[in-house]
């Protein structure tokens, strides 16, 4: 995505992004394929080295049919720099709605981000 500043600049910003703690998609599809091949959660948690409870929620989707390899949209996070480029915008005085333009940020989630900034003192409330 590309975001246009105030002084005309451009910079590329992704807006959301998958958690670093979050299993990959390679091992959402080999723990899929290891369930296909009947294996049980815990034997498919010990080899793909990840937690037995996470595992049998996947097993639990699996078998409802509802697994999916790719990480689910409300599971993605914006970034810290684009909080803080959202932050900053706001201080400068942009309205919500244009920031939420520029960002592509929902209106209510940039009110959010600012009402916790002003209330931990991280930034000061905009005219």
């Amino acid at each position: 995505m590309n975001m246009t500043l105030r002084d005309g600049a451009e910079q590329s910003v992704p807006v959301r992004q998958k958690p670093a703690f979050y299993a990959s998609e390679k091992k959402r599809r080999w723990a899929r394929d290891l369930f296909e091949h009947g294996y049980g959660y815990t034997k498919v948690a010990s080899i793909l080295e990840l937690s037995e409870n996470t595992v049998r929620d996947w097993q639990r989707e699996y078998r409802k049919g509802r697994f999916r390899v790719q990480i689910a949209d409300n599971q993605l996070r914006y970034s810290d720099e684009l909080r803080e480029k959202v932050l900053k915008m706001r201080a400068e005085g942009v309205s919500w709605r244009k920031i939420s333009e520029l960002t592509r940020v929902p209106v209510s989630t940039v009110r959010k981000w600012c009402a916790k900034a002003v209330a931990s003192e991280k930034c000061v409330a905009a005219p």
